[in-house]
């Protein structure tokens, strides 16, 4: 919330005047969520893409010591990787624009601007299971378990990208 915070606080002295304006200062409010929303989720779309940059060179150590095991596993989690990393980046932005019929309130704002957040947790998490997949593969010490661990974070973080989804659509 700190970003919003700061992004909320910028503005010139021409933007503190348009303040002044009814109903401007809340139409301003909601261009700042949507580019902290924006910024949110480009950094978002280039931490899934370093992952999926970590699963190929796993892929390609275990191809070079001669376990192709868990090939399939690892194309399949790239792709998956590609497909949420472009839902991250072209999800449906959290606000609505000041002619919009559909107005989002500065409270579902916040709660998409959490939710967000929070998919930060996921990502950490999968990048702690690439920590655990690559000392498995180092060590050879059954790395099919740990391809599965990464499998199932990567299903959560999809599933995160649902819940989004559906707070947007008034659904969660």
């Amino acid at each position: 919330m700190e970003e919003l915070k700061d992004i909320r606080a910028g503005g010139n002295f021409l933007e503190k005047l348009m303040r002044m304006i009814p109903g401007y200062g809340g139409y301003l409010d909601r261009e700042r969520r949507r580019d902290a929303d924006k910024l949110q989720r480009e950094f978002l779309a280039k931490s899934t893409t370093e992952i999926k940059r970590r699963i190929q060179d796993i892929g390609e150590q275990m191809l070079s010591n001669g376990d192709m095991s868990q090939m399939a596993k690892l194309d399949s989690l790239t792709n998956r990787l590609d497909r949420v990393t472009e839902r991250i980046r072209h999800a449906a932005q959290g606000y609505a624009g000041f002619f919009e019929i559909n107005q989002v309130n500065a409270e579902e704002l916040d709660r998409i601007y959490e939710h967000d957040l929070s998919m930060h947790v996921e990502i950490d998490n999968i990048s702690q299971a690439l920590d655990a997949l690559q000392t498995a593969v180092d060590c050879n010490d059954n790395p099919g378990a740990r391809v599965g661990d990464v499998q199932r974070l990567v299903n959560a973080l999809d599933a995160k990208l649902n819940e989004r989804e559906a707070i947007l659509k008034g659904v969660y």
